[in-house]
C-alpha cells in the first residue's frame, strides 16, 4: 500500500505510548501470548517459546511494510512495560476498511487499557488511514471484548457460524462494524 519508506506512527494516550513492536519486546509479548486466558479467543494456540514471539514481531513488521496491517505495542508511559498490542489487519485499502484486533495482559484487565488504546487507534484509522469502516470479529463467549467493542460504538451485524478454527475446534464469531460517520456522531455526543 505505501511501500517500505513509510514511518511507523507513534500514538500517545493519557496512560500509554503506542509504538512499533521491537525485538526487545519478545519476552513480554511471549508472556502475554503464552497465557491460556488471553489466547482462548485469539485465533491461535498459546506460544510455547520466546522465539515464537520474535516471529510474531517480525510478521507484524513485514505486514506493516507491505501495507497490509499495523500492530502497535501498548506500553505504560511511566514504566515502558508492554501491556498488550492493538492494531488493524485484513486491511483492504480499495474498500477503505480494516479489522481491529487487540490483546492485553491479564494483569491489566478491567482497567480500561484496551478502551483507551482503541480510542486512539480508531481515531487514527479514520483520520490518517482514511478508513470508512472498521470491523471487529469477536467470539460470543468473549464477554470482555464484546462489552468493549459495544462501548466503543461498534454495532453488531450478525453471527458468522464456524468462522474460525482454534484450539482444535471451530468457533462462531460475531461481526461488528463501526463506520466513520457513526464514530464522528459518537465523538460529537461525548463533547
Amino acid at each position: 500500500m505505501w511501500g517500505l519508506k513509510r514511518s511507523f506512527p507513534e500514538l500517545a494516550t493519557p496512560r500509554f505510548i503506542l509504538r512499533e513492536l521491537e525485538p526487545r519486546d519478545a519476552r513480554a509479548l511471549y508472556t502475554i501470548l503464552s497465557t491460556e486466558e488471553v489466547m482462548r479467543y485469539y485465533g491461535s494456540d498459546p506460544l510455547l517459546a520466546v522465539y515464537e514471539a520474535k516471529n510474531v514481531i517480525a510478521y507484524f513488521k513485514d505486514q506493516f511494510q507491505q501495507g497490509k496491517a499495523i500492530r502497535w505495542a501498548i506500553c505504560d508511559r511511566l514504566t515502558n512495560e508492554l501491556v498488550g498490542t492493538i492494531g488493524f489487519h485484513n486491511w483492504t485499502p480499495q474498500y477503505y476498511r480494516a479489522e481491529i484486533g487487540f490483546e492485553v495482559s491479564p494483569h491489566y484487565w478491567r482497567q480500561g487499557v484496551a478502551f483507551e488504546a482503541a480510542t486512539a487507534v480508531i481515531q487514527h484509522g479514520f483520520e490518517e488511514f482514511k478508513f470508512h469502516r472498521i470491523s471487529a470479529l469477536v467470539a460470543p463467549g468473549n464477554e470482555g471484548s464484546n462489552r468493549l467493542v459495544q462501548k466503543l460504538g461498534f454495532i453488531e451485524e450478525g453471527l458468522l457460524h464456524d468462522y474460525a478454527y482454534s484450539h482444535g475446534r471451530f468457533m462462531d464469531l460475531t461481526m461488528y462494524r463501526l463506520l466513520k460517520t457513526e464514530w464522528e456522531e459518537k465523538e460529537h455526543l461525548m463533547i
